[in-house]
C-alpha cells in the first residue's frame, strides 16, 4: 500500500487539479513572493536567531519550490530527504551523524519482523541506556534528538501497534525528522495518525496559504513576545506595590505568547509541505473556566494527555463499576499528575536535568483539582436556563477577567518560586489598600469592555453579518500588503524617511532580540527555549556571532544580562551556576545573595544595603566567601545582647560604576528598608564619569537627580546633541559629576532614615593610580560618614590575597580580611552602626 493509499479519502483530495500550468506557476510564485517577504522580516528583527531559523527558513522556502513541482507520489520522500538534509545542515556531520544514527535504531527496532512484545521490551532497554548516556554524556546532539524521539517514539508505537501494517518508511521518516524540529527543541506533540490522514486532505493551495497565515500569525506573536518581555514586565525592584505586582501576573502570561508563536511557525510550515495539522492554540487569553482554558491552551497536549492518560484511565474505572464523576476526577487527576512528571521529563531530554519541585507539585495538583471539578461540574450541568442578552455577556465576560487572573497568578508562581509570599509582603504595607483598588477598577473596567464587545458580536452574528472565509487571491493580497509594509518600515536602509526618534525606536527594538528578552525572566518555558543548538561548521560560516555567543557563554556574561539604558548590565534574577569553578547564585531579586532575603525589613532586624563593584559581588569566590556574609555571620556572632538580628545585602554588581549604583540605590537598595548604606569605592572610581550621563542625554533621556543636571547645564549641554560633544563637554566636570552623584545617593539615604557610609577599599598591587584625597573630600562634601579602609592588606604577601591570574578580585583568604577591617571599623566608628 502507498503513502498516499494508506489515508482516508476526501472528497477535496480526490478531485483532479483542474488548473492549468500558468496558473498553478501564478499561485506558486505568489506563495513564494510572501515566504520571501516573511525571510525579510526572520531576517531584519533576527527572530529566533539564536536557533539559526532564518537560514533554515531560506532552506525551506527553496524545498517548497521544488516540492510544489513534484508529482504527488514523490512529495513525501521529497520531504523526509529535506528533513535529513536539514539536520545536517544545522548540526553538521558529526553531530547529524549521531541525531540520525540513533533515531535509525529506535526505528528500526520498531519495524523488526518481532512480536510488538519483545519490540517494546527493546525500546525500554534502549530507552534506559540512552537515559544514562545523557545523564553522564552531555553531548549537543541531545535537545535535539530528546525533541524528536521523547514523546513522538510513544505515540508512533501505539498507533502503529493499532494498525493493520506498518507504514511505510518514507511516512516514519517524516514523521521523526519533522523539518523545523532541528530549529525548535520545543516543539508540539504531532500525533502521527493525524500527522498521516491530514497530508493533503483539502486542495493544495489553501493548504500553503493556510500555513503562510499561521507562519505571518507566529512572528506577530513572538514580536508581542519581544515587546512584552522588553518592555512591560516590571523588573524585581519594582514590585513593591499592587499594582506592579498584577502587571507582573498579567505579563508573565502573556509570555506564553513565545511557545504560541513557535508552535504557530512549525506548523505553518509544515503546511507548505502538505500536512494540513489542525491549530495548535485557540484564543486562550478568552478562556472563560479551567476546562476551557485546557481545551485552548496547547492543544497538541491536551489531546495527547487526554489519548494517553485519561481516556485510558476513565474506561477503566467505568468498566470496574466506578461512577461517571470520580472516573472524571480520578482521570483528570491522572492527567496532571503526569502533566508534571512529562515536564520534568521533557527538561531532562533538552536541558540535561530532571527537576522535581514540591512548588511545582503543588501548583499542577491544584490545577488538577480545579478541572477537576469543573470537569464534573461541565458533565452534571443541564440546560441553562434563558437569560437576558447584557447579563450572558456580563457573565462571560467577568468569568474570562478573573480566569485571565487566575492563570496569571498560576504562572506568576511558576516563574517565579515564592511569589505568594511576595504578594504577602506587599499586601501587609499601608498603601497597599490604595493599590488594590486601582487593579480593582482596572479589572471592572476591561469587564465592561469585554461585555460591549460580546454584545457587539451577538448583534452581529444575529443578522447575518459573520464574515465568509477569505478567498486563496484575497489572503495573499492582504498577506502580501501587510509584509510589505512591515519590511518597509523596519527596513534600515529607509529609515531616513521617518522622524529620527521614530527611527531609533525602530532600530533599537530591531536589535533587541528574543534572546537578549529570554534573559529579563527565567521559567520553565524561557530554560527550555535556551537549550543549545550547536550549529554545524557550514551553518557556523553564516553565523560569525556564534563566536561571540560562545565567548560571553564564560565570564561575567554568563551571570548578566544586558538592562536598560540607566543600568546597562545587571545580574540574571534566579540563576544558579558556576563562575571560575565556585558556585555562583543570585536570588529573585537579582542580587548575589540568599533566596531567603524578603522585601521588608523582618523586626527587629538591622539591614545594611553594601553597595559596589564586583568586588562587592564577590567574583572568583563562591556565595558563603563573599565578604558581605562573612561580615554578617561576625555580626551576629558578635558581643551584642541578641535582640537585634544584622543583614548584610549585596547590591554588587560587576561592570559598574558610580552612576550605575545611583541607579542601583534609587531603584533597589531603598525598597528594602536598610538601615545603613555602605558605599564600597576603588582605585577606578573616577572612571567613565562622563561616558554614561552623556549617553542618556543624547537619546533624550532624563539625568536621574537634580544636581546632574545642574552639571550638565553648567557644562553647556543643550538638547540635540551628539553623544561625544555631549561627552566632550562633561569630561571637564567628572569631579562634579562624582560629587553630583554623592549627595544624590546621600539625599536617597537620608530622605528615609538611612545612614551613608562612604568606604575606601583600594586593591593592593595594582598600577592605578590612587586618588584617595580627592575621593574622600568629595565624599565628605557630600554629606558621606567617610571611612578608609586602606589598611586591609597590611601585613599580607598581596600575591596570596588574589587569584593567581587576577589583579583585582581577591580570594577568599582577601574577603575574610575585607571582613576583620569592615568589623574594626564599626568599632572604632560606632556611627557607621547606629542603633545596635
Amino acid at each position: 500500500m502507498t503513502e498516499k493509499d494508506s489515508r482516508p479519502a476526501t472528497a477535496d483530495s480526490s478531485q483532479p487539479d483542474v488548473l492549468p500550468a500558468w496558473a498553478r506557476a501564478a499561485r506558486c510564485l505568489m506563495l513564494l513572493f510572501e515566504l520571501v517577504l516573511v525571510a525579510a522580516v526572520v531576517y531584519l528583527f533576527n527572530i529566533e536567531g539564536q536557533r539559526h531559523f532564518f537560514p533554515v527558513l531560506c532552506l525551506i522556502v527553496g524545498g517548497f519550490a521544488i516540492h510544489t513541482c513534484l508529482p504527488e507520489r514523490y512529495r513525501l520522500h521529497f520531504f523526509a530527504l529535506l528533513s535529513i538534509t536539514c539536520v545536517l545542515f544545522v548540526m553538521g556531520v558529526s553531530n547529524g551523524v549521531w541525531v540520525l544514527g540513533i533515531g535509525s535504531a529506535l526505528i528500526g527496532i520498531c519495524y523488526l519482523p518481532i512480536a510488538w512484545g519483545t519490540r517494546i521490551g527493546m525500546l525500554l532497554v534502549a530507552t534506559v541506556a540512552l537515559i544514562f548516556t545523557r545523564a553522564q554524556f552531555p553531548l549537543p546532539f541531545w535537545p535535539v534528538l530528546g525533541s524528536m524521539f521523547m514523546f513522538r517514539l510513544i505515540i508512533f508505537v501505539h498507533d502503529c501497534r493499532r494498525g493493520a501494517a506498518m507504514p511505510g518508511l518514507a511516512s516514519c521518516v517524516s514523521y521523526f525528522f519533522l523539518l523545523p524540529n532541528v530549529c525548535f527543541p520545543l516543539f508540539p506533540v504531532v500525533d502521527y495518525k493525524t500527522f498521516r490522514t491530514t497530508w493533503y486532505d483539502q486542495d493544495e493551495w489553501e493548504i500553503y496559504q493556510r500555513g503562510v497565515r499561521w507562519i505571518v500569525r507566529g512572528l506577530v506573536h513572538l514580536l508581542l513576545y519581544r515587546y512584552i518581555k522588553t518592555y512591560l514586565v516590571p523588573e524585581p525592584w519594582q514590585l513593591y506595590d499592587v499594582p506592579h505586582l498584577a502587571l507582573f501576573m498579567a505579563t508573565n502570561f502573556a509570555l506564553y505568547m513565545q511557545v504560541s508563536g513557535q508552535f504557530h511557525l512549525i506548523t505553518g510550515l509544515l503546511h507548505l509541505f502538505g500536512f494540513n495539522l489542525p491549530r495548535t492554540h485557540h484564543l486562550f487569553f478568552l478562556a472563560s473556566s479551567f476546562s476551557d482554558i485546557w481545551r485552548r491552551i496547547n492543544i497538541y497536549w491536551k489531546d495527547f494527555m487526554t489519548k494517553f492518560f485519561f481516556f485510558p484511565t476513565f474506561f477503566a474505572l467505568r468498566s470496574r463499576g466506578a461512577s461517571v464523576g470520580p472516573a472524571i476526577v480520578l482521570g483528570v487527576f491522572c492527567v496532571f499528575v503526569c502533566t508534571w512528571l512529562l515536564h520534568s521529563w521533557q527538561t531532562f531530554w533538552l536541558l540535561g536535568r530532571f527537576p522535581v519541585t514540591v512548588n511545582d507539585a503543588c501548583l499542577w495538583l491544584g490545577v488538577g483539582t480545579c478541572v477537576a471539578v469543573n470537569a464534573v461540574f461541565d458533565s452534571r450541568r443541564g440546560t441553562r436556563r434563558q437569560r437576558s442578552a447584557w447579563l450572558a455577556a456580563f457573565s462571560l465576560s467577568l468569568r474570562t477577567v478573573c480566569m485571565f487572573a487566575l492563570v496569571s497568578l498560576f504562572w506568576a508562581c511558576w516563574t517565579k518560586p515564592g511569589f505568594l509570599y511576595s504578594l504577602g509582603g506587599v499586601l501587609d504595607r499601608p498603601e497597599a489598600g490604595h493599590g488594590l483598588f486601582v487593579v480593582l477598577m482596572w479589572m471592572l473596567a476591561v469587564v465592561a469592555v469585554g461585555t460591549m464587545l460580546i454584545l457587539f458580536q451577538r448583534w452581529r452574528t444575529s443578522r447575518g453579518r459573520t464574515p465568509a472565509p477569505m478567498s486563496f487571491q484575497d489572503s495573499v493580497k492582504l498577506h502580501l500588503a501587510g509584509l510589505g509594509l512591515v519590511v518597509a518600515f523596519a527596513s534600515p536602509w529607509l529609515s531616513h524617511v521617518f522622524d529620527s526618534n521614530v527611527a531609533r525606536e525602530i532600530a533599537d527594538f530591531r536589535a533587541n532580540t528574543a534572546e537578549d528578552a529570554e534573559m529579563r525572566l527565567q521559567s520553565y518555558y524561557e530554560d527550555l527555549n535556551m537549550a543549545a543548538i550547536q550549529a554545524g561548521p557550514l551553518l557556523s560560516s553564516f553565523s560569525p556571532q556564534d563566536e561571540i555567543r560562545r565567548a560571553q557563554a564564560e565570564g561575567f556574561f554568563k551571570v548578566s544580562r544586558p538592562g536598560d539604558m540607566y543600568q546597562q548590565v545587571e545580574l540574571k534574577p534566579g540563576l544558579r551556576t558556576q563562575l571560575e569553578g565556585r558556585p555562583f547564585s543570585v536570588n529573585q531579586f537579582g542580587m548575589r545573595d540568599r533566596t531567603s532575603i524578603t522585601l521588608n525589613k523582618p523586626a527587629d532586624t538591622f539591614r545594611i544595603a553594601v553597595v559596589g563593584s564586583s568586588i562587592v559581588m564577590g567574583y572568583g569566590v563562591s556565595d558563603e566567601e563573599v565578604f558581605g556574609r562573612v561580615f554578617e555571620d561576625r555580626l551576629n556572632a558578635g558581643d551584642t545582647d541578641g535582640s537585634v538580628r544584622f543583614e548584610v545585602l549585596n547590591f554588587g554588581v560587576g561592570k559598574q560604576w558610580a552612576f550605575h549604583r545611583l541607579i542601583r540605590t534609587q531603584r533597589r537598595v531603598v525598597g528594602f528598608e536598610p538601615d545603613a548604606l555602605y558605599y564600597m569605592a576603588h582605585q577606578d572610581e573616577m572612571k567613565e564619569l562622563a561616558i554614561h550621563p552623556a549617553r542618556l542625554l543624547a537619546h533624550g533621556l532624563k539625568l536621574p537627580s537634580q544636581s546632574l543636571k545642574d552639571v550638565a547645564r553648567r557644562a553647556g549641554v543643550t538638547r540635540g546633541m551628539t553623544q561625544g560633544a555631549v561627552q566632550g563637554r562633561l569630561q571637564a566636570h567628572e569631579p562634579e559629576i562624582l560629587s553630583a552623584i554623592y549627595k544624590a545617593i546621600v539625599d536617597e539615604c537620608r530622605q528615609r532614615g538611612i545612614t551613608p557610609v562612604w568606604i575606601y577599599l583600594p586593591m593592593p598591587g595594582t598600577m592605578m593610580e590612587d586618588p584617595v584625597n580627592e575621593l574622600l573630600s568629595i565624599a565628605e562634601g557630600a554629606g558621606f560618614v567617610v571611612c578608609d579602609l586602606s589598611y586591609w592588606a597590611e601585613g599580607q604577601n598581596w600575591d596570596s590575597l588574589f587569584r593567581s591570574t587576577d589583579e583585582y578580585h581577591p580570594n577568599a583568604k582577601g574577603h575574610r580580611l575585607i571582613a576583620d577591617a569592615l568589623m574594626r571599623m564599626v568599632h572604632e566608628s560606632p556611627e557607621t552602626l547606629p542603633g545596635p
